[in-house]
C-alpha cells in the first residue's frame, strides 16, 4: 500500500482540527470531556472509559480516533510526567507494545515546554500479522499551572522491518508497506483533582482503507489501544507511588 500526499494531508486537518477545538479549549479551561460524560461513575471508580471519535475511510486511508479517560487516586503530575520522559524504560510501562525506547532533549526546551525527540519501536498484531516499526516522534510536555499539564506528541517517521526476526532485510520504503499504520498522534491531559489525577488519551492514527467488512477490526485496534495505554499509564503511576 502506498500513502499518498493528499492522504496526509486529510490527517494532518484532521489533526489540526482537533488541536483547535479540543486541545485549546483544555488549556483555556481546564475541563475534560469525561465531566459530563454519563459514564462519570466508572471513571470515578478508576476504571479506563473509552469512546469513539472518528472512524472512518478517507481518500486512499482510513482515520481512526478514539478518547480515553482514567482517574488514578494518589497520582501527581510529577508521577506522569517521571514516566512519559523514562523512555528507557517504555518496554516495561507499556509491556508488549512497546519494544525499545529512546529520547533526546532538543535545544528550545524550556521548564514550561519540555521538547524531546524520542525513537520508539512498537510491535503490533493485525489480523494474523505481527508488525514491527521503528518511529520518530516529536513531542513537548507542557506544564500549563501547578495543577494542569499536557503531552502532544507526533509521529515524524514510521518505517515498517520487513522482518524483524531479520533485520538485515531492512525496512519496506517509508509509506509503501502494508499500511496497518503510516502516521500517528497522542494527546494527553492531566489534571490534578480529587485526591489524585484525572487522564485524558486522545490517540489519532492514519493508516491503510479498511477492506470491506474489516471496518471493525481497525476501530476495534485503536480503541484497545487507547483502553491498555490508560491501564498501563495506572498501573506505571501505583507501581511509582509504592517505590516513592
Amino acid at each position: 500500500m502506498h500513502l499518498d500526499p493528499a492522504t496526509l494531508q486529510i490527517f494532518q486537518a484532521y489533526v489540526a482540527q482537533f488541536e483547535r477545538n479540543v486541545a485549546t479549549s483544555y488549556i483555556q479551561s481546564g475541563k475534560m470531556w469525561i465531566d459530563g460524560d454519563s459514564h462519570n461513575r466508572a471513571f470515578a471508580a478508576g476504571k479506563p472509559v473509552v469512546e469513539p471519535r472518528e472512524n472512518t475511510d478517507i481518500a486512499g486511508g482510513s482515520i481512526h480516533h478514539f478518547s480515553g479517560a482514567i482517574h488514578v487516586t494518589g497520582g501527581t503530575i510529577a508521577d506522569v510526567r517521571h514516566i512519559m520522559q523514562d523512555y528507557t524504560n517504555y518496554p516495561k510501562y507499556f509491556k508488549g507494545d512497546v519494544a525499545r525506547g529512546t529520547g533526546t532533549v532538543e535545544p528550545d526546551t524550556t521548564p514550561a515546554d519540555e521538547h524531546y525527540t524520542s525513537h520508539i519501536t512498537l510491535t503490533q498484531s493485525t489480523l494474523a500479522v505481527t508488525v514491527t516499526y521503528d518511529c520518530v516522534y516529536d513531542t513537548h510536555y507542557r506544564l500549563l499551572d501547578p495543577h494542569h499539564w499536557t503531552s502532544q506528541s507526533a509521529s515524524t517517521s514510521i518505517r515498517e522491518w520487513q522482518n524483524p526476526k531479520d533485520l538485515s532485510r531492512g525496512y519496506y520504503p517509508e509509506g509503501d508497506d502494508h499500511g496497518f499504520l503510516w502516521r500517528t498522534n497522542t494527546f494527553w491531559f492531566i489534571r490534578e483533582n480529587n485526591g489524585g489525577i484525572d487522564v485524558q488519551l486522545d490517540s489519532m492514527s492514519l493508516s491503510r482503507p479498511i477492506p470491506t467488512g474489516f471496518a471493525w477490526f481497525g476501530s476495534r485496534r485503536t480503541r484497545d489501544a487507547v483502553d491498555k495505554m490508560l491501564r498501563d499509564m495506572k498501573a506505571a503511576v501505583e507501581a511509582l507511588r509504592q517505590v516513592g
